[in-house]
């Protein structure tokens, strides 16, 4: 009885947490006709023209394109700052390391707003508006902190024996990092580029604040093209939020069960 009471509890939660993907997909493919039914009504005749002028005449295929390089770039480099700055905290002794350690724990408690602003001087200071390297600057400033513990935590797992076989071969510093430690930390990886993409693929306040050209938009902020002051595009908004969404479901479909082994490591010894 309790099993089916667990199971019953965790389908409400489920069908609570899918339906709103599930109603935006159905207002996205309902005719303007359609609209005045309600929300939880499937589509009568189905139409994909909603989404051919969302990707079109409302600038998508740009914006969709931007998103896309800077979350790429944002998760390989987040990747490789992250994992050298922990393996360094975790095989490597040398002076300073805990104060270093209490820095990075600071970070983790800065909010992210209180650093914005301050974000947005020093990246307008060097001229990086409106490009994609300053948005890329900002985000990694903002969440390095975090993936900076998170694989932390997935080394002090690692066994010390295989570093100190490797450095008895002869094997440097960056050889072991890079032929030891990093092969058996694919979870940590997967999981790091998983949620750095995420972030970075559904931030708003970061690109509003340093891409205000057209062309330089992200789809987050080109979703904000369809919401006016008095009026909103329900269709428009629909197409484009279940276009932004596709990516992200996929990669964690495909990605599940290493995600969950990198958010678990550490979590038993």
């Amino acid at each position: 009885m309790g099993r089916w009471i667990l199971l019953f509890i965790l389908g409400v939660i489920a069908i609570l947490m899918v339906s709103p993907l599930i109603l935006t997909v159905f207002t996205s493919l309902k005719p303007t006709t359609e609209l005045v039914n309600p929300p939880w009504y499937p589509p009568i005749s189905m139409t994909f023209e909603h989404y051919v002028r969302v990707w079109t005449d409302g600038g998508f295929s740009r914006y969709f394109l931007n998103t896309l390089i800077i979350s790429v770039i944002d998760a390989v480099v987040m990747i490789g700052i992250a994992s050298l700055a922990a393996y360094a905290m975790v095989f490597i002794e040398f002076r300073g390391k805990v104060f270093l350690q209490i820095l990075f724990l600071i970070g983790l408690m800065i909010p992210v707003t209180a650093i914005v602003l301050p974000l947005f001087q020093i990246v307008r200071s060097f001229g990086l508006l409106n490009t994609h390297l300053g948005v890329i600057f900002a985000d990694l400033a903002l969440a390095v902190s975090i993936f900076i513990f998170m694989f932390s935590s997935y080394f002090a797992g690692v066994p010390k024996a295989l570093h100190e076989a490797a450095r008895i071969d002869g094997a440097t510093e960056f050889q072991i990092y890079r032929r030891v430690v990093m092969p058996i930390a694919t979870p940590a990886v997967v999981t790091t580029a998983l949620l750095e993409f995420l972030w970075s693929w559904n931030d708003l306040l970061l690109r509003l604040l340093l891409m205000t050209q057209d062309g330089m938009r992200t789809l987050s902020v080109g979703l904000l093209n369809f919401q006016g002051t008095m009026t909103r595009d329900v269709t428009g908004l629909s197409s484009g939020t279940v276009i932004m969404a596709i990516p992200v479901v996929l990669l964690f479909l495909f990605f599940q069960r290493h995600f969950v082994r990198g958010m678990t490591a550490g979590a038993v010894k």
